[in-house]
């Protein structure tokens, strides 16, 4: 029963990762299922658990914990002000008021960030319970193949109608890996179970099941996958034959080592046809699409990285202007790199490499459901690759899956004598036992073995339980939220047209855009909020920038609502941020230049003028869609502002201003 309702609780959770978009609530309720699994294994773990405490060791307790442990340390203020980024001196200085200085440059994103990695944890510790089971491996292994076809199919789907969507080509290639292992399990039943002259009829169905499935999967790869996403399929697909044919053609040593050294041969000739690119970052080596704006970020990043989730982050600033719909992604590796460090992005690649060569090494020694380990060798070997071509691993339903295909395979890697030796023990005649080893201490061992997976399941699921709290009771007391282009271009109209509702909308959205996703809402719901928002001072825009300073939106929404009650130096300040931190974004542009062009003070000096003057020169160069909106600022414009901007339009486009000065000659004669 319990087993059953874990598997679910593993469905539900994959299948919303990828059914539901990345939306708040879709991390709520993953995290609710993920931890109440980890909380009735914990609670009810079966005795074949004894199994899993040989897995999950309190070493591999501590190493598994590290990750958690780093983003969280990036989260909390320094005990030395250098060790954090310059970003929260910059904004204290802006704000007038003391902020403990980080290494993230977005305490929000990195807790989101944290509350994936949980669920990734949670999602391949409970999987790995599952697979202790011979037969609740098979069902996982069928359920994880099952959601990696649909998922490819609707891609695919997407692909050929042309509606855009995220990218499935990791997906498709765990489907790829997945439809093998169970082809090759059911190949290997069949070779066992028949009888001489005669074909065994049960795995037939599983047989042709993941043939469909494997034809679904490399004509999406072949048709719409890119090359390095098919080279490691079949690098990854590689893998599993080679155990296949040491298994059934080639035991012992000799056999092994030639198996594996033409593995290796073929392994190196196929890793050839990869396009690497050149004179670029090794973590974009892979990559087929521009990296303009990683590079440069790569470029800056320290030792310590910026924050688990802070790429995302960073990206709007050293992103270039007019970039269109379709913005730039970073490859996992480089994602890694720049939120957590090189040394980190290092020792994964090293940690990858050692579970596949362990995971290689038992599937070799298993004498049946060898095919377990060597699919998680081979999606090792997979995913590594995949991370420096694109970002596919690091989305929410392709990490749940990752996850658990691996908590699959190292349930099962263990032989039957392996996982039965501990509890064996107890069932020992009275003269072994005493033989062995003093009474007291053998009675103790088991339970003291027991008590580590019990221990780690129950944490993380309190952690799990404690985080969707987190992110659920704000959607609880504050409302809905309002979607911030919306109340950018509301305001963009007209210094007098942003209302404090607005403002709150904009403001909620930033506790929350940066750790799960924009939220979209049609227009009558947005109507509908806006009415229904309490109103909201300039001291809440304040306390969503002491979590993400680097909001250039915030920033400019905080210098726009502050300019009439605060000192012109305070909002110019305010407004600096906002250029700084949000440079290209061009739905900022027309708020901005109105904010800019209102106080002479602000005109007045040189830096905010060149500011200026690249802010207008992108709308007429790159949005010509924005002009009635700098006819609206010019109207709010100080006397010195209009000046200045009727000499930057009759430099930039002379017969606009001739249309401006008609617009405001009509406004005023009315």
């Amino acid at each position: 029963m319990m087993v059953r309702l874990v598997i679910l609780a593993e469905l539900v959770a994959i299948a919303a990762a990828f059914a539901m978009p990345e939306s708040l609530q879709a991390w709520v309720l993953i995290s609710v299922v993920l931890a109440t699994a980890a909380l009735t294994v914990a609670i009810f773990l079966p005795p074949s658990s004894l199994g899993l405490a040989k897995l999950l060791r309190p070493s591999l307790v501590v190493v598994l914990a590290a990750p958690a442990l780093w983003m969280a340390l990036q989260a909390v203020p320094m005990p030395i002000g250098k060790l954090g980024n310059p970003i929260w001196a910059t904004a204290s200085a802006t704000l007038n008021e003391p902020l403990a200085e980080k290494i993230t440059v977005d305490t929000t994103a990195t807790m989101f960030s944290l509350v994936q990695y949980c669920a990734v944890l949670a999602a391949a510790l409970t999987a790995a319970v599952i697979a202790l089971d011979r037969h609740g491996a098979a069902r996982l292994l069928h359920i994880l193949l099952s959601i990696a076809t649909i998922v490819t199919a609707l891609w695919f789907g997407r692909e050929i109608t042309g509606v855009a969507g995220p990218d499935g080509s990791t997906v498709a290639v765990l489907g790829v890996l997945l439809s093998c292992a169970t082809a090759i399990r059911a190949v290997d039943q069949i070779l066992r179970r028949s009888r001489p002259g005669t074909i065994a009829l049960g795995p037939l169905p599983a047989l042709s099941v993941a043939t469909i499935a494997l034809i679904v999967c490399m004509a999406a790869l072949l048709i719409r996958g890119n090359s390095t996403a098919l080279v490691s399929a079949l690098l990854g697909s590689e893998i599993l034959l080679s155990v296949f044919a040491v298994r059934r053609w080639f035991p012992g040593l000799w056999g092994t080592a030639g198996v594996l050294a033409t593995a290796t041969i073929v392994f190196i000739a196929t890793a050839t046809v990869i396009p690497f690119r050149t004179n670029t970052d090794l973590t974009i080596v892979l990559s087929t699409s521009s990296q303009a704006a990683t590079e440069r970020m790569l470029q800056d990043v320290a030792p310590a990285g910026s924050g688990a989730g802070a790429s995302t982050v960073l990206l709007p600033i050293y992103q270039d202007a007019g970039v269109g719909d379709t913005p730039e992604r970073p490859t996992a590796a480089a994602t890694i790199v720049i939120d957590m460090g090189w040394a980190f992005l290092c020792a994964l690649v090293v940690a990858a490499l050692l579970c596949a060569s362990v995971l290689i090494r038992r599937a070799l020694s298993r004498a049946y459901d060898y095919v377990f380990p060597a699919l998680g060798a081979g999606a090792l070997i997979a995913v590594t690759i995949l991370a420096f071509s694109d970002h596919g691993i690091l989305s929410l339903g392709a990490s749940l899956l990752v996850a658990a295909l691996f908590g699959l395979a190292f349930g099962q890697s263990l032989s039957d004598a392996g996982r039965d030796a501990i509890s064996s023990e107890p069932k020992a005649t009275s003269d072994q036992i005493a033989v062995q080893a003093p009474a007291p201490r053998r009675t103790l061992t088991p339970t003291l073995v027991a008590i580590w997976p019990r221990v780690s399941l129950m944490v993380l699921g309190i952690v799990l339980i404690v985080e969707a709290a987190w992110m659920a009771l704000p959607e609880r007391y504050l409302g809905a939220r309002s979607s911030l282009p919306a109340v950018l271009s509301t305001a963009a109209a007209g210094p007098s047209a942003m209302s404090k509702t607005s403002s709150l909308a904009a403001a909620r959205e930033d506790l929350w855009i940066r750790g799960g996703s924009r939220f979209n809402r049609d227009s009558a719901l947005a109507a509908d909020e806006q009415r229904t928002a309490p109103p909201m001072t300039s001291d809440e825009f304040a306390r969503a920038l002491r979590s993400s300073p680097l909001r250039g939106d915030i920033w400019l929404l905080l210098a726009a609502t502050s300019k009439h009650s605060s000192p012109q130096p305070n909002t110019a300040a305010m407004l600096r941020m906002s250029y700084y931190t949000a440079p290209n974004d061009l739905d900022l542009l027309p708020l901005r230049v109105s904010v800019a062009l209102a106080a002479d003070v602000m005109v007045r000096e040189p830096d905010l003028r060149e500011l200026i003057k690249r802010d207008v020169s992108l709308v007429v160069r790159h949005r010509p869609a924005l002009k009635p909106a700098l006819v609206s600022a010019y109207r709010s414009a100080s006397a010195d502002g209009k000046i200045y901007f009727e000499g930057l339009m009759s430099e930039l486009d002379p017969t606009f201003l001739d249309q401006v000065h008609a617009k405001s000659s009509q406004r005023g004669s009315r």
